[in-house]
């Protein structure tokens, strides 16, 4: 990796520019690395210098500072000295650095195959599930019990909820196994304490939404079935769908999203299959802080195999077989605004919890004051300014283009942009 990819595992501009910092000071110590480690030390606030290292592999690191960013400044700047190629190959690895990758690359013991631990192993798996089942279903219970007191008090007393009040009913539903609905809850909680002019809409619409997922708990078939599932919190493993039959299409990975909660860090890509013509998610998680790497390449044309989750379009695919990587060719556009909102009526029927849309138009201006993208027919859309939205306009120079962005029902956040008809080009 070079100098420009390793600042950007940073997690904020903060730490890319301590980390900077860092790389070009004096009193780093121990520096070292193998063909899979890195490793070095470096002075600290306290009489301890600070040791980190990074698994050159995934690019997962541990730092003894105490920092709550993953990774920290210390992780980013020893990869900076290493991409500078300022790390001299050691043969001899400190006993530290050992036991920090012996117990990341610990193999299990081979489990017993014999028929009567596998019958065990079986039953145990029944229990645990059957557990599960009913745990999530005395939680769904008690939301129902929930929301019907607060249909009864209404809806303007919620800003003067304390923390306490909130956290009750979020932990009631951690205990359930209900992850699914704790998240759902936290984010009714944000919305109230955001405030602002359109907080009692916003969050009558969450209501709305964990009353028809408590209803259609018990009642939901077929595919809206493992749609209600994930929504409460039920997980299929990437080993589970890869099991399945995949599909083989030419992907365009056009819109990315990148979120983080503490350590935990996700890359979401809305992804364009060519032949079936439809939009797929790739989801990718890094739990140790560092970020993970996406299912595609991004802004690329990729030829391969990709393998459906359970659910319904845009479907979540994980990793198949991938043969060949070119740059994207043109992709279809709606021609207005309205086309393509109403192209969302059947994800929004399938999942109507589904927040998050890939949307595009063909040949639009942005307005005056640059918050909406104006179509053919004059209509506009909100845009969210930043830094994509800027180099958009720079790459067209006010001249009408075709947009791709993900909608989150109140502005679209643009990620992709094309002279019209010709191939898109990323900005986010």
């Amino acid at each position: 990796m070079d100098a420009q990819a390793v600042l950007e595992l940073a997690p904020d501009s903060q730490v890319a520019s301590s980390a900077t910092r860092l790389a070009g000071a004096a009193g780093w110590a121990g520096l070292g690395r193998t063909a899979q480690v890195l490793w070095g030390s470096c002075p600290g606030s306290g009489k301890n210098p600070y040791r980190v290292c990074v698994d050159l592999g995934d690019r997962a690191t541990k730092c003894s500072c105490p920092s709550r960013k993953f990774p920290c400044k210390h992780a980013v700047a020893v990869q900076l000295l290493h991409a500078r190629g300022e790390v001299a190959v050691e043969e001899a690895v400190p006993d530290w650095v050992s036991e920090w990758v012996a117990k990341r690359h610990a193999v299990a013991v081979p489990a017993d195959t014999s028929p009567e631990a596998v019958e065990r192993r079986a039953r145990a798996k029944e229990k645990t599930a059957h557990k599960r089942e009913e745990a999530v279903r005395g939680g769904v219970l008690a939301l129902r019990d929930w929301l019907s007191d607060l249909a009864g008090s209404g809806i303007a007393g919620l800003p003067g909820r304390d923390a306490a009040w909130w956290h009750s009913i979020t932990a009631r539903m951690v205990d359930a196994q209900a992850k699914g609905l704790a998240t759902a809850i936290g984010e009714l909680h944000a919305i109230v304490a955001a405030g602002g002019p359109q907080w009692a809409v916003d969050a009558a619409d969450r209501l709305g939404g964990l009353h028809l997922l408590a209803r259609l708990s018990e009642t939901a078939e077929g595919p809206l079935s493992d749609v209600v599932r994930a929504r409460l919190g039920f997980s299929v493993t990437e080993e589970q769908a890869r099991s399945a039959p995949a599909w083989s299409d030419h992907w365009v990975a056009l819109l990315r999203l990148e979120t983080e909660d503490g350590p935990l860090r996700t890359v979401q890509q809305w992804i364009w299959a060519r032949d079936r013509a439809e939009w797929v998610v790739g989801v990718k998680h890094s739990g140790t802080g560092a970020k993970p790497p996406p299912l595609l390449p991004h802004g690329s044309e990729v030829t391969g195999t990709l393998h459906p989750y359970p659910g319904v379009p845009p479907r979540r695919v994980a990793a198949g077989e991938l043969v060949g990587k070119r740059p994207a060719d043109a992709i279809p556009v709606p021609a207005t605004w309205r086309d393509a909102l109403a192209g969302l009526e059947p994800a929004l029927r399938a999942d109507p919890w589904q927040r998050l849309h890939p949307l595009g138009c063909a040949a639009v201006r942005a307005s005056a004051d640059v918050r909406f993208l104006v179509d053919a027919g004059r209509r506009g859309l909100p845009v969210r300014g930043d830094v994509a939205l800027d180099r958009a306009l720079a790459v067209t120079g006010g001249e009408p283009f075709d947009a791709w962005g993900v909608w989150d029902g109140h502005g679209l956040r643009l990620g992709a942009v094309a002279e019209p008809g010709k191939a898109p080009e990323v900005v986010a």
